[in-house]
């Protein structure tokens, strides 16, 4: 490390660190003060300001304390993500698979819309040209999104004919269209599970008379590194050269709008599902991104080229995304040979600590056997789906450290997904719970017992209280807060009956409450794996959901089903649900009594659930059931937590 001009760096700091505190040291004491310290003031100066700095931020480890915070990458960063993943195809490189295929579907009984051929490929290079500009405008060069194309190196439209009419199809199938495309593809001897399919359905209904236009086509995306599938809707307007167009149209989703605006919205659409297909999440711009318009992956769908028509700025792709498609197959020659390989990845020293007003800080280390070229936060706010997500980029160093912060988060609660990009193109993640207050403090309890009480949950999960007991005093040693958290958690372990225990016709009269998990059920059905009760069927055992651990509950991975005989012995019932901490799946809830539905929560996901206090004195059978919520049945592990009966008790009805 070379000295820089004023004097050394001091020891530990970083030259990235030592320039940004000693431009902002010079600049402040420079106006102050009307002239420049000199070097050797200068050192002393930044000597004491790095060490207050340690010393004020002891929740920061010695390895990574020195890191700048910041929400995103800079440009030292990127060209060391950019090198790691060239370097990752020094040896053993692969030709890459990845390419997008354009597939145009069209229903038995119609048409292509007019001028498809011609529309689609000019539909295709806009996408392409939008995603090459835009990781190049990161840092990321020679990055060119590979697309199946014709000996003419023309984009290559694949028609496909239904084997249903046009009534026949509908928004929801999307498996359907595609299961029609595939033998197709594989005749082509193009495979489906090596290709990002994008999957344009004549499905929209234009009358240019009228001027009226909707649809009734699959309209989303999903996909990982591998392989993905976007469906788009498709009309005679969809073009990229009519985004300036201003002739007027009724859509039956936007309502009056003009044609250009028209092909904003569903030309984005395009670019939006595809990314989808490509792997990401959704998210949206943090204030200070906000300059340059709306994130494609929030809202820039519906803003894309409205800049054309002096409507706004519009979109633009996110720093947290171009990492994550940097190493992507599709945009990538030629890729690792552990292509394939699902990393395994390990979050050492890692700490998470509230910052400044209401931001978290996050720092530590990242390893794994597919080398990391970014890490990703995403801060999700509870409700507004991932759309409202906003994020946090870092590169880690040449040991695995990293640093970064969120922007100001919003009130309530909300989910950090913080994810390790591989240079294979594959991503980890790992998931935490936190809630910002009123006052604009983030409580970060759930994370704190996750990451310093690690080994008294590990006890617990072994039915180890005592073991447990001596972890908690070891690790909240001289920390108030942390014991509190702790003892917060071990209570509700404590003289906890065995599960599915007592069968209803042994109660006494006199018992007012009885945990739903300690009876035995008429029946019981999950849809992965057994029916578990008071914990879960896989390592982490304990049920969990927003951070939180509990000692009593069921688990109904959908669909599921438990059925219990209370023969109107009972007043209420209550309880928690939710989904099933480290699961992405949607869920919808139902409890049921004498087969008439009485209470319901929809569209539950990952991180969020609710609680429940229902009247049962008239209900005989009582069945509490979990279905799936309409996304397919991976990861939907809901629980039932908590779920306890009550009643007044003879005694207390006598008084």
């Amino acid at each position: 490390m070379q000295p820089s001009s004023g004097g050394d760096i001091p020891r530990h700091v970083t030259e990235e660190s030592w320039s940004v505190l000693r431009s902002d040291l010079q600049s402040a004491t420079s106006s102050r003060f009307g002239a420049t310290i000199n070097g050797a003031i200068m050192t002393r100066w930044y000597c004491f300001l790095f060490l207050f700095c340690v010393i004020s931020q002891r929740a920061f480890s010695a390895e990574t304390a020195v890191l700048p915070l910041a929400a995103f990458a800079d440009g030292d960063g990127i060209q060391r993500s950019e090198a790691r993943i060239a370097g990752s195809t020094e040896s053993g490189a692969i030709d890459s698979p990845g390419q997008v295929v354009a597939v145009y579907f069209t229903p038995a009984n119609l048409q292509p819309a007019i001028n498809h051929v011609a529309r689609i490929r000019r539909i295709v290079e806009e996408t392409a040209g939008f995603y090459e500009r835009e990781l190049l405008r990161h840092g990321f060069r020679e990055r060119a999104m590979a697309v199946l194309r014709n000996d003419r190196d023309e984009v290559d439209v694949i028609d496909v004919i239904g084997a249903g009419q046009g009534g026949d199809y509908g928004k929801s199938d999307g498996g359907r269209i595609r299961d029609e495309v595939v033998p197709v593809l594989r005749k082509r001897g193009i495979a489906p599970n090596k290709s990002v399919i994008l999957l344009f359905c004549n499905l929209m209904d234009y009358d240019p008379v009228g001027g009226t236009i909707s649809h009734h086509s699959p309209y989303y995306g999903g996909g990982s590194h591998l392989s993905g599938t976007a469906w788009q809707c498709d009309s005679e307007i969809l073009d990229p050269l009519r985004f300036r167009d201003l002739t007027p149209i009724r859509d039956g989703e936007y309502g009056d709008i003009t044609i250009g605006r028209h092909n904003s919205i569903f030309i984005g659409g395009v670019i939006h599902e595809l990314g989808h297909a490509l792997s990401l999440p959704h998210c949206r711009q943090r204030r200070d991104e906000s300059v340059r318009g709306t994130a494609l992956m929030g809202a820039g769908n519906r803003t894309y080229s409205q800049e054309l028509r002096g409507e706004g700025r519009g979109t633009f792709l996110t720093q947290a995304h171009a990492l994550r498609l940097a190493a992507h197959p599709v945009f990538n020659r030629r890729m690792t040979g552990d292509l394939k390989k699902r990393p395994a990845t390990r979050w050492p020293k890692l700490r998470i600590v509230a910052g400044e007003k209401s931001q978290i800080r996050v720092h530590g280390m990242v390893q794994a056997d597919v080398p990391v070229h970014g890490v990703v936060a995403y801060f999700d706010p509870r409700g507004g789906g991932d759309y409202d997500a906003t994020t946090a980029t870092a590169v880690p160093d040449d040991r695995g450290r990293f640093a970064m912060q969120s922007g100001n988060l919003r009130v309530g609660d909300g989910e950090l997904r913080l994810t390790a990009c591989h240079v294979n193109g594959a991503t980890s993640v790992r998931s935490f719970f936190y809630r910002v207050e009123r006052s604009g403090q983030p409580d970060l309890s759930a994370i704190r017992v996750e990451l310093e009480l690690a080994a008294m949950v590990g006890s617990i999960r072994r039915s180890k209280l005592e073991e447990a007991e001596a972890d908690l005093a070891t690790a909240a040693s001289g920390d108030e807060s942390l014991m509190k958290i702790g003892r917060q958690v071990l209570d509700r372990f404590r003289d906890v009956e065995k599960p599915t225990s007592v069968n209803v016709d042994d109660l006494d009269s006199g018992v007012s409450s009885i945990g739903l998990s300690k009876l035995i059920p008429i029946s019981e059905s999950v849809g992965w794996l057994s029916p578990t009760y008071d914990s879960v069927p896989e390592p982490a055992m304990l049920l969990s959901i927003g951070g939180q651990y509990y000692a009593e509950g069921i688990y109904a991975h959908a669909p599921s089903s438990h059925v219990y005989r209370i023969d109107r012995q009972w007043n209420r019932l209550s309880g928690n649900f939710g989904m099933q901490n480290g699961h992405y799946g949607k869920v919808d809830f139902q409890i049921v009594g004498d087969g008439q539905l009485i209470w319901s929560s929809r569209g539950v996901g990952a991180g969020q659930g609710g609680s429940f206090d229902l009247d049962v004195s008239d209900v005989k059978t009582l069945s509490l059931m979990v279905t799936d919520g309409g996304n397919g049945g991976g990861g939907d592990w809901g629980v039932w937590v908590e779920p306890l009966l009550s009643r007044t008790s003879q005694d207390d009805s006598d008084r």
